[in-house]
C-alpha cells in the first residue's frame, strides 16, 4: 500500500508555514471549530492525486513525499494563478475544454532503495524526463495528473522496454485516493446517483469514483429485462455489520442503442435493499447513521490506499465504530473527530508513534489576520502523552484533555 510520510506547506491560504509528518496508519486531525481540520483533509487530498473541488482554483505552494509502492516519491507542487491562457496552448482546448484558472508546476524524484531513478518536471504543457543517461521531453496529456503524465511520457516509446517498466512502477507508487468523504450524507446522496454505461469498448460512470466491487460487475453479462440486481462485496459487508442476512443493489437497465457495431446498456436508479427473516426495506428506510456507515464503506471499496473522512464517527454506534476502524484495517488513514469515541480506539507502542499521529490544528490572530497553525505534537507532548497512556488509567479522549491538546 502507497502512504503519504510528509507534507510541507509553503504557501496555502493563511496557513502558517509547516511540515508534517504522518503515520502509515491512522492519524487524526484535533482542533476547535475553524481551525482548518476540513481543509487539510481538502488538501491531502488534492496532493495525493485527487483534486478536491473546494480548492480547485486555490494557488499553493506545497511538497509531499509518498512511501511503500515499488518507487518512493518526493513532489514539490507550485500552483499559480493565472489571468489568461498560455499563448502556446491550442485554440481548439480554449473552445472546447476551456482553461484551469492557475497554472501548476510539479517537480518530482523516484526513488528506488535509497537510488534516484527518475527526476520528472510537469509544467502544464510539457513533461521533462531524466532516467539513467537519457533525457526527453513530451508534450503533456490534458487534465492528466503529474504521476500519470510520467508515466504515459514514459510509456510513449512503446520499444524502450526499460521505459515501459518504469512507467509501470511510477503508476503503481502513485495512491489512488477517492477523495474526501464529507461529514453528512453528501457522499450517500452520491452514490444513489451513479450511473453506468456499458459498451463493446468498455464501461464508463457518472461521478468522480465508482466502488470496485460496482466496477467488478461491468466485465460480467447484463442480464434480460429491465432491472438487475448484484450483491457487492461492500454491501454485504454493510449488511453484517447493520444486522441483516444479505443486502443486493439493483439498477434500472436501458439499452438505449443496439445495432450490430453498436451495443450499449446503462444501468441507473441504482437502490440498496436490505433482508432479514422476511422483512425487506430499501436504503429509504435507513437511519442517518446507517446511511453514514454504508456511505463508509462504499467509500472504502473504492479506496485501495488510503482513506481520507471528515468526522468518520458522526451517527455512528459504538460497535459501528470498531467496525469501521476494522475496515480501515492496514491502509492509511486521516481522520477528524470531535466524538472521543474515534479516539478511545487508537493504539500506541511508543512516544514516536504518538507524534506521528495527531495533528493539532489551531487558530491564532484576530479575526481580521487569523493564521492557521497545523502542526505534529512536540516531543515533550508526545513523550507526557504516552507516559499517561500506559499507565492505563485515562482513556485517550481523557488524555487529550487533561494535556489540553483537544
Amino acid at each position: 500500500m502507497n502512504k503519504l510520510t510528509r507534507l510541507t506547506i509553503n504557501k496555502f491560504r493563511n496557513v502558517a508555514p509547516t511540515t508534517l509528518e504522518f503515520r502509515p496508519g491512522i492519524n487524526v486531525l484535533l482542533g476547535k471549530n475553524a481551525a482548518g481540520k476540513t481543509t487539510l483533509l481538502r488538501l491531502l487530498s488534492t496532493i495525493a492525486g485527487k483534486q478536491d473541488e473546494a480548492l480547485t482554483d486555490e494557488p499553493f505552494e506545497v511538497s509531499h513525499a509518498t512511501a511503500s509502492g515499488p518507487l518512493n516519491i518526493a513532489q514539490e507542487t507550485t500552483r499559480t494563478r493565472i489571468e489568461e491562457p498560455p499563448p502556446s496552448l491550442s485554440p481548439i482546448r480554449t473552445a472546447k475544454e476551456g482553461f484551469p484558472s492557475f497554472q501548476q508546476t510539479d517537480n518530482i524524484i523516484f526513488e528506488k532503495n535509497g537510488t534516484i531513478v527518475l527526476k520528472a518536471e510537469v509544467l502544464p504543457n510539457e513533461v521533462s524526463l531524466t532516467y539513467g543517461d537519457q533525457h526527453r521531453h513530451s508534450i503533456k496529456q490534458f487534465q492528466a495528473s503529474p504521476i500519470l503524465s510520467v508515466a504515459l511520457a514514459l510509456w510513449r516509446d512503446g520499444d524502450d522496454e526499460a521505459a515501459q517498466d518504469l512507467g509501470t512502477s511510477v503508476i503503481s507508487s502513485q495512491i489512488k485516493p477517492p477523495g474526501r468523504m464529507d461529514e453528512s450524507l453528501e457522499l450517500f446522496n452520491s452514490i444513489l446517483e451513479i450511473e453506468i454505461q456499458i459498451r463493446d469498448q468498455g464501461s464508463t460512470w457518472t461521478g468522480q469514483w465508482l466502488p470496485r466491487s460496482l466496477q467488478a460487475l461491468t466485465s460480467k453479462p447484463v442480464p434480460e429485462g429491465t432491472t438487475a440486481t448484484f450483491s457487492p462485496a461492500f454491501l454485504a459487508r454493510t449488511a453484517r455489520v447493520l444486522g441483516y442476512e444479505s443486502a443486493s443493489a439493483r439498477f434500472d437497465i436501458e439499452r438505449p442503442s443496439q445495432t450490430p457495431n453498436q451495443q450499449t446498456v446503462r444501468l441507473s436508479n441504482l437502490r440498496f435493499f436490505f433482508k432479514r427473516a422476511s422483512e425487506e426495506i430499501s436504503h429509504d428506510l435507513l437511519s442517518y447513521g446507517q446511511k453514514r456507515l454504508l456511505s463508509f464503506f462504499a467509500y472504502s471499496d473504492s479506496s485501495p490506499d488510503i482513506i481520507i473522512a471528515d468526522e468518520l464517527v458522526n451517527g455512528l454506534h459504538h460497535e459501528w465504530i470498531a467496525a469501521c476502524i476494522d475496515e480501515i484495517g492496514d491502509r492509511q488513514a486521516f481522520l477528524t473527530s470531535q466524538n472521543p469515541l474515534l479516539l478511545d480506539f487508537l493504539r500506541f507502542d511508543s512516544a514516536e508513534e504518538v507524534r506521528h499521529t495527531f495533528i493539532i490544528c489551531e487558530r491564532a490572530g484576530t479575526a481580521a489576520d487569523a493564521q492557521l497553525i497545523w502542526r505534529n505534537l512536540t516531543e515533550d507532548e508526545a513523550e507526557s502523552f504516552f507516559l499517561a497512556y500506559q499507565t492505563g488509567i485515562q482513556r485517550v479522549s481523557d488524555i487529550l484533555l487533561t494535556k489540553g491538546l483537544w
